[in-house]
């Protein structure tokens, strides 16, 4: 029955459209991806592109932001594929859509287009169950007269005319239906099949009716379903009249290029042909359903393909996605590590420190024992063996105690504690300079923008220490006539250089084991010290240390 299918098919692009303008303002996205596919495809379906269309509406679903985008697009792509027959996948597309939707301006036309998808696949039931739950106060009279036609639709064919009619008879009168030609033609048209059916013979004037109200419209679309049911009227009472009205149906089938209307006109203009054009209409008829069903198979197929292809699309994405974020918790274990191994460094460097004063303090005790200690007992030994009224004895004996005693205070001197206060650089260069000697010059290049108030007192303290033992280091080592030592002031560091023209050391057996102790007290400074020393061309050090 013509009305069935192409009816619905109609009332869904109605109400799809409708949701359209009376939901503008919903439909305009933040995403430009959205709004464009959207564009291009109510483009591609007003050129009957369809798999264009869908492919589209599908993408505009991928950019959607809010529900109510996804919703509009599913409802779009449904549209689609009820175009094609494809009933079952426009069921699970408006599942999609159901279970995606949470605004009640979708409802009726999601439950609508579900009613269709079941009508088409004869699950009767389902189809009315939807349709019932669109009937409340909340929509329009038009509306609830449309739904209530639908439903009448769905008992013509379960062929319960009289459920049908019951319907049909409760809503025709109605007012606001009547202002609506094309929705009141509709329904005319429904209710006079009805009683053709029944043989109620207000059939012909009903149909007759609604075939003049389309007529005066001009709706070639709905015409084919009045020129099929006269045509179905006749059928038993006058074959000639119902071939020709069959032959028109087909007509204007042809006219809007629907071959579903074209095979239902073929059907009963065939049942009322002479023989001899029966045959040729027949193998028309063949022809056409092979087309349809070939063109409608590939639309499936291409259909299908399209939704696979996004679906892969978006497992690609959240794959990338979660790539992402193993990369970002890769990047923070990293961190981590990083983060631990630089606690690792530096307590590593603070028990370096910890074993360079304890072998400085070992060392100044051995010091003590083996240059002292030996010295003062040998001392003793000599006062309590020999007779110190002698005078070269004595001579002797207290030149021994003045060398113990200027021991003593060169190592007293060198483990003192540091004076930080504002005399700190009078005491540095005191201490630098006291390395001068008739063989060594010392000599001290400073910048007297420094400002030491500034300086922390453990760099100051770490700074004295470290240059009293390069100082000491040259004179054990060097044999150089000259030393210069220049204090430079840099914005966030200071840098001291050292130089001097002694042996020097060669590179290839350079071990800085002996300098041990002045890198370590450097890099507990998160200072910089680099050595450079060539044989015969002096020994050269650059430290660079924090404010």
């Amino acid at each position: 029955m013509r009305t069935t299918v192409n009816f619905f098919l109609l009332l869904l692009c109605s109400l799809v459209f409708f949701a359209c303008n009376k939901s503008n303002d919903k439909l305009t996205s933040n995403s430009t991806g959205y709004n464009s596919n959207i564009e291009k495809g109510f483009s591609s379906l007003q050129k009957q592109k369809l798999d264009s269309a869908f492919f589209y509406f599908n993408q505009a679903h991928q950019h959607a932001v809010s529900n109510d985008e996804k919703v509009y697009a599913l409802l779009q792509m449904a549209f689609i594929q009820t175009q094609i027959a494809d009933f079952s996948a426009a069921e699970e597309t408006l599942t999609q859509a159901y279970k995606t939707n949470t605004s009640p301006a979708y409802d009726m036309h999601i439950y609508n287009a579900l009613g269709i998808a079941y009508l088409e696949q004869n699950n009767y039931q389902e189809a009315i169950n939807y349709y019932d739950k669109i009937l409340n106060d909340t929509i329009s009279e038009i509306n609830k007269c449309i739904i209530l036609n639908n439903k009448a639709v769905v008992y013509l064919e379960q062929s319960e005319y009289q459920k049908a009619i019951n319907i049909e008879t409760k809503i025709w009168q109605n007012d606001s239906l009547k202002k609506d030609k094309k929705q009141w033609a509709k329904i005319l048209d429904n209710l006079g099949y009805a009683y053709y059916k029944t043989n109620n013979n207000k059939a012909l004037e009903l149909l007759l009716k609604a075939k003049s109200i389309r007529d005066s419209i001009n709706d070639d679309y709905e015409k084919i379903a009045s020129y099929i049911h006269l045509s179905q009227y006749y059928q038993n009472t006058n074959q000639e009249l119902a071939a020709s009205y069959a032959q028109s149906a087909f007509q204007f089938a042809s006219k809007i290029n629907n071959p579903d209307d074209k095979m239902e006109a073929l059907q009963y203009w065939i049942i009322n042909a002479q023989p001899n054009e029966a045959k040729s209409l027949a193998l028309k008829q063949m022809k056409l359903s092979d087309s349809i069903n070939k063109v409608r198979q590939s639309a499936k197929n291409q259909f299908a393909k399209i939704r696979f292809d996004a679906s892969k699309a978006e497992q690609e994405k959240l794959k990338s996605e979660k790539q992402k974020q193993t990369i970002f918790w890769i990047l923070i274990a990293v961190a981590v590590i990083a983060f631990i191994t630089i606690l690792l460094i530096r307590y590593r460097n603070k028990q370096k420190l910890k074993t360079s004063i304890y072998d400085t303090e070992t060392r100044i005790s051995k010091k003590i024992h083996d240059e002292l200690a030996n010295d003062v007992f040998q001392a003793l030994t000599f006062a309590e063996t020999q007779d110190l009224s002698n005078p070269q004895k004595k001579e002797t004996f207290l030149n021994n105690l003045d060398d113990i005693y200027l021991r003593t205070r060169n190592i007293a001197n060198a483990n003192s504690q540091v004076n930080t206060n504002a005399n700190y650089q009078e005491n540095l260069f005191n201490m630098i300079s006291g390395f001068n000697s008739p063989q060594t010059n010392v000599i001290i290049n400073s910048d007297d923008t420094i400002d030491w108030n500034k300086i922390k007192r453990e760099t100051k303290i770490t700074l004295y220490r470290v240059l009293q033992e390069l100082m000491v280091n040259m004179k054990k080592h060097s044999n150089c006539s000259v030393v210069v030592l220049s204090f430079i002031n840099h914005p966030k560091q200071i840098q001291i250089k050292y130089a001097d023209n002694g042996k020097g050391i060669n590179p290839e057996t350079f071990d800085k084991k002996g300098l041990q102790n002045v890198e370590n007290r450097i890099f507990t400074l998160n200072g910089t010290i680099i050595f450079e020393s060539e044989t015969q061309k002096g020994f050269k050090v650059n430290i660079e240390i924090p404010k």
